[in-house]
């Protein structure tokens, strides 16, 4: 995985950096989903907008303002009810559903917090100030055209500012992210998303959209 993949993958998978120190996690296994809650659910109607159906997979065209290009792979694994996370070969993401939002698991930020209405605003997961700037938007990416979307910005200052803009799609989740820093521009795009389906030699996966 190349520099720019990496840090897509760690914003999609949550930031070490972010979060404080904290043990390498393991790394996932992209070829069995391994045990969880597979039927799982919250319940809550903001889970539409951030689904973690156990098993499924998210796969991210990545490219850069340098002209780079890349895939990324992303995996949801339930564990509970209230409790997820989505896996990268950089890490885990580990959520959890609440009354108030979805939040990181263990500490008190959001990755999308209701209501979802134009203007709602509370502190993101890198720590900085987050707003939703887009309700209802419509987004066109590799795997589709997509309704109903819900868009937010974060803004982190700092010695190295960063901006994080998240399209969340109902029934599908992170549809595209877009990193943008001082002097670089990082974008993700959902290229397919699904259950894995097995072809060819055994554990050999890949992801169809429905």
């Amino acid at each position: 995985m190349t520099p720019r993949r990496a840090a897509l993958a760690l914003v999609l998978a949550g930031s070490a950096a972010a979060c404080g120190p904290a043990a390498p996690a393991p790394r996932p296994s992209f070829t069995s989903p391994g045990e969880g809650a597979a039927a799982a659910s919250s319940g809550m109607p903001i889970e539409r907008y951030f689904p973690l159906v156990h098993g499924n997979l998210w796969h991210y065209e990545t490219t850069s303002d340098d002209g780079e290009r890349g895939l990324l792979l992303v995996r949801a694994r339930r564990t509970s009810a209230l409790e997820g996370e989505l896996l990268t070969p950089t890490g885990a993401r580990r959520v959890a559903f609440t009354s108030e939002g979805v939040a990181l698991l263990g500490r008190s930020v959001y990755v999308l917090r209701a209501p979802l209405a134009l203007g709602a605003s509370w502190t993101g997961e890198h720590g900085g100030p987050t707003r939703i700037v887009a309700v209802g938007a419509t987004v066109t990416v590799p795997a589709g055209r997509f309704e109903g979307c819900v868009v937010t910005v974060e803004e982190r200052g700092g010695d190295v500012p960063m901006r994080y803009t998240t399209t969340f799609c109902p029934d599908v989740g992170i549809t595209v992210l877009d990193v943008e820093a001082r002097l670089a521009h990082e974008r993700a795009e959902l290229r397919s998303y699904g259950p894995p389906v097995n072809i060819g030699p055994e554990g050999t996966s890949f992801t169809t959209a429905p």
